[in-house]
């Protein structure tokens, strides 16, 4: 197994965090020692987590007078050890304090985005929210409107001042399957909407689309034919239950737990209520695209919370996606924004291929994952997308990895005569492969992440992602969302095998990862702790060290109980504890250990992983005639701790009670720095070290702490 050292960023190994009671109480305290703010009427509020197999991900949002900045936050994960993993920031130190009272009313707002931007027909979805805002040059208190409606294509944001009402900028912010230009469609007739109760129904879908499921080409009778149908593909459909649909005692709407259909953009072709559950359509009907894409949709969501244990649902329309089977102006196209999706119906309908509605949801799950703070630096979301498509279909067992479809995204949508798809084993490497495409570069993250799939297997490395991506913001590149992935397999108590295949696929991909030992004490133990210290006892002379000992009850927290192996307690095989079926926490009671200075060495030998170790340093002094003659008593540096703890220019050290010498060492046993210390010259300048964990040793103690550099 290859030899890799820990120096995560911003990495939560501190003292510090161990004490607190709750997750968030341990993201509140990293904040508060991390990122005061010292500006009147400015402050962090936490408004929303994601908790997950992890940990917890708490998210700071910047306020001024309690009025959002945009796109300026925090996020703090928390792992299930409570301890802090991983950090990403958009905070912006910039903003000023000013005065957040509008001028202006949001439906003001709304009508000069909706003049803007010459909306006509009706708007599907919209929302109006204050933000203080520096995005143009300087500080100002504005509206963001954002408008999808029936003939203008995208989901448009009018930034609007909100003292003078000013229209300050427009741009379309949907996020799009492919860049393709718009085909117009005639507009029909909306179908009404009804409420009430869950029913299951039926349908006839691709899954995942006809060439896949028939090891097909595109040519012949498989072609799209201006969406005609023949017997071969009726043939490629599969039956499926539509679980939750809403039933109103008279029709059936595709409504459910998850997702909805609705009417968001031209061309309107209805919600396709009717008074049968079975959803039986060929794929010239325009019902087939709506059972397809809400049989999809409902079925990714349901993996993910049900089958990965990852609670996600959608932060938008009230916790419901909402998709239109026939949208996007009827372009060769699809998008999503802001918990909705359209597919287009150039080419081949998008909402017959799966890698097309499931590409968009990823948009829409790395978008709810992060309440909102989803990233297109380097394509990351687009690759996301591919992604999330290509596991599905990967799962599915249709192709080889020797076929070229195996590696192929809108394998029936695209790679034909309407345009060329994408691959998930696409060649570039990060970061020199990039091109500043999204569409292009989203490739190189799709295909590293697919080939650890290949390595640890579908649920753990979609599990990964979510979570990863769930610490990440708005401005995280692919590197930043690789060391964010692997940090989530830690934190869920991957193998070290499966963590050094995110290490080896990512490094050998181009990313630059923190460098990591895989510890399984440090994986799986979270907490060691002794109680009881019995008086010394002597078997020889007193004070020679070589028959003294004393007893303690020590306590073991397990992160993940292991199944089998050993706990060595003393570090040389005198007090080897079985593990086998132990529950967490666990203490041995009266455990003999030697005396060596009062020290305890604690090595922890796991079947599965080899031999790790770990000193508790404060375990207890052994008392006067067992302190080995040379070794200083360790009760002067009890109290002692490092602050702020991760670092960046200085550490210091607080509860000195005389002076000491003290030395720094990095992972790999060198010594860095060396200085005196006293209660007065507390401070050891480390700006010069690099990022990463170090050791502080005092000289002639055995009391050792550990401090990151940031």
């Amino acid at each position: 197994m290859k030899r890799l050292l820990f120096t995560s960023l911003l990495l939560g190994f501190t003292q510090l965090f161990f004490a607190q009671t709750s997750k968030e109480s341990v993201a509140q305290a990293w904040m508060d020692a991390n990122m005061p703010i010292s500006k009147t009427n400015q402050s962090f509020e936490m408004t929303f987590s994601h908790a997950g197999p992890s940990g917890e991900t708490f998210r700071y949002y910047h306020t001024v007078n309690g009025v959002e900045v945009f796109d300026s936050s925090v996020a703090v994960h928390v792992s299930n050890s409570n301890q802090v993993t991983y950090t990403s920031s958009t905070y912006n130190n910039a903003i000023e304090t000013i005065d957040t009272n509008p001028s202006i009313s949001e439906n003001e707002a709304l009508n000069a985005a909706i003049n803007a931007l010459n909306i006509e027909g009706y708007i599907s979805q919209k929302e109006v929210k204050l933000y203080v805002y520096n995005k143009l040059g300087a500080n100002r208190l504005v509206y963001r409107v954002t408008t999808m409606s029936e003939f203008l294509m995208g989901n448009w944001e009018t930034i609007i001042d909100a003292k003078s009402g000013a229209v300050l900028s427009t741009k379309d912010i949907a996020i799009y399957e492919k860049t393709t230009g718009d085909v117009k469609n005639p507009k029909d007739t909306k179908n009404p909407v009804g409420p009430l109760s869950k029913a299951t129904g039926t349908a006839m879908v691709f899954d995942p689309d006809p060439l896949t499921k028939t090891g097909s080409t595109y040519g012949g009778t498989y072609v799209d034919n201006n969406d005609q149908t023949n017997a071969d593909l009726n043939a490629a459909r599969t039956l499926v239950n539509l679980v939750d649909i809403e039933f109103d005692g008279t029709n059936y709407r595709l409504r459910g737990t998850y997702t909805e259909i609705a009417e968001l953009g031209s061309p309107s072709t209805g919600l396709f209520l009717q008074t049968s559950s079975d959803f039986d359509f060929t794929r010239d009907e325009q019902g087939f695209e709506a059972a397809n894409c809400y049989h999809h949709i409902d079925k990714s969501f349901r993996y993910i919370n049900d089958d990965l244990g990852i609670p996600l649902v959608s932060i938008y329309n009230g916790g419901v996606v909402r998709f239109d089977p026939h949208g996007a102006n009827g372009a060769d196209n699809s998008f999503y924004s802001a918990g909705s999706l359209q597919f287009g119906e150039g080419g081949v309908d998008d909402g017959e291929d799966m890698d097309v509605i499931l590409h968009e949801l990823g948009h829409g799950l790395h978008d709810f994952v992060t309440n909102g703070n989803l990233s297109q630096v380097n394509g990351l979301s687009e690759g996301t997308g591919d992604y999330w498509a290509n596991s599905y279909k990967r799962s599915l067992g249709f192709w080889n990895n020797t076929d070229n479809q195996y590696f192929w995204v809108f394998g029936w949508d695209g790679h034909n005569p309407f345009w060329g798809g994408r691959t998930t084993n696409y060649g570039a490497m990060y970061p020199g492969g990039l091109t500043g495409s999204i569409h292009t570069d989203g490739q190189i993250w799709a295909t590293v992440l697919l080939e650890i799939w290949e390595i640890i297997g579908r649920e753990k490395m979609d599990a990964a992602v979510w979570e990863g991506l769930a610490m990440t913001n708005s401005s995280t590149n692919q590197q930043n969302a690789a060391i964010a992935v692997r940090q989530a397999a830690i934190d869920m108590g991957y193998t070290c095998s499966e963590i050094e295949a995110f290490t080896d696929r990512f490094e050998a991909r181009g990313y630059i990862l923190p460098v990591y030992i895989c510890d399984p004490t440090a994986c799986d133990i979270s907490a060691i702790e002794t109680s009881n210290i019995s008086p010394c006892n002597d078997n020889g002379t007193p004070g020679d060290g070589s028959d003294d000992y004393f007893t303690a009850d020590i306590t073991v927290t397990f992160v993940n109980p292991p199944a089998t192996g050993t706990l060595d307690l003393t570090g040389d095989g005198t007090a080897s504890v079985p593990v086998a079926g132990l529950t967490s926490p666990h203490t041995f009671v009266g455990v003999v250990l030697p005396a060596d200075g009062g020290a305890i060495n604690i090595t922890s030998t796991f079947s599965a992983e080899g031999a790790c170790t770990m000193v508790e340093t404060n375990a207890g002094t052994a008392p006067g005639p067992c302190v080995t003659a040379g070794v200083n008593d360790n009760e002067a540096l009890y109290n002692v701790a490092i602050y702020p703890n991760p670092a960046d220019d200085f550490i210091s050290l607080s509860n000195l009670t005389q002076q000491y010498n003290v030395a720094v060492y990095n992972l790999l046993g060198q010594k860095v720095k060396e200085q005196i210390v006293d209660a007065n010259k507390n401070s050891i300048n480390i700006n010069d070290l690099s990022l990463g964990v170090y050791i502080l040793k005092f000289d002639d103690y055995n009391t050792v702490l550990r401090f990151v550099v940031k």
